[in-house]
């Protein structure tokens, strides 16, 4: 009887062993956060999933992300869990704003800034993920307090009456210039960028296992390039640089290239 115990206990820690779990729900703009022990290895459609050392990992679907996707997760015994994820799709809004005329038709002689600008960016996020360990374990909190949200994220934007690209973020509005903006999460900065063209000064975050966050258009800056920064703290001040209509944040999300509504994060289940 001692002997069939001992069995069935040993068996019921193995087993326990190899268990994980999902908080969140496959949703275009969204992300999903994992956790498990003895987690060995994490693939999304056969792309590695980058895990930190206490078996935790994040997957983000894009806004536009269309159909299923299959996770895959191997143990450090060797055993393995699928998992079929079919992404449910969203209503997006269409939105109208009147902007500056360059900001829609650069001028010929900004062009060259423009392209600079471009791949100093690309630079910058190649850089995404080297991060390895999950810096936001604390959650994540809005960036500008008492504003209110004037641009949703995933809104089809109609600048001047010409189609352009989604918004990949949320506006925040309503509280003036030299607003404090706050560092939405534990993170590392990237780069924090001056008078660019199109994003005016902004800051760009890395918070580990590919979710980053940026923030656009401030009229100061408060931190630099590899700064550590924690929850709460002020990384610069509420403006209207770059293409911006007044004073406002343009709060953006990404996992990796994935573009994320940051709404969705405020009530994520990190732990």
């Amino acid at each position: 009887m001692k002997y069939f115990l001992f069995i069935f206990f040993t068996l019921t820690i193995i087993c326990n062993a190899q268990e994980y779990k999902l908080s969140g729900e496959p949703l275009q703009g969204s992300v999903m956060i994992g956790r498990g022990k003895n987690i060995s290895e994490v693939y999304l459609d056969n792309e590695p999933v980058p895990v930190d050392k206490n078996g935790r990992f994040v997957i983000g679907f894009d806004r536009d992300e269309k159909g299923s996707k299959i996770l895959k997760i191997i143990f450090k015994d060797g055993s393995a869990k699928t998992e079929k994820l079919t992404v449910k799709k969203r209503k997006y809004k269409i939105q109208r704003l009147k902007v500056k005329s360059r900001y829609v038709n650069p001028p010929e002689e900004e062009m060259e800034r423009i392209e600079r600008e471009s791949e100093i960016m690309k630079e910058a996020r190649k850089k995404i993920g080297l991060v390895d360990s999950m810096m936001f374990v604390d959650g994540f909190i809005m960036p500008v307090e008492g504003g209110r949200i004037t641009g949703v994220f995933g809104s089809q934007r109609i600048l001047n009456g010409v189609p352009k690209k989604p918004h990949n973020g949320i506006d925040i509005g309503g509280v003036g210039r030299g607003a404090p903006v706050k560092a939405a999460a534990d993170g590392i900065v990237v780069l924090a960028g001056k008078n660019f063209y199109f994003n005016g000064n902004f800051v760009l975050i890395d918070h580990g296992l590919g979710l980053n966050s940026i923030y656009l258009h401030l009229d100061k800056l408060y931190v630099t390039d590899g700064q550590k920064v924690k929850k709460g703290d002020v990384i610069g001040e509420v403006g209207s640089t770059g293409r911006s209509t007044g004073p406002h944040l343009h709060w953006g999300v990404q996992w990796y290239s994935n573009r994320i509504d940051p709404m969705s994060l405020l009530d994520a289940t990190i732990n």
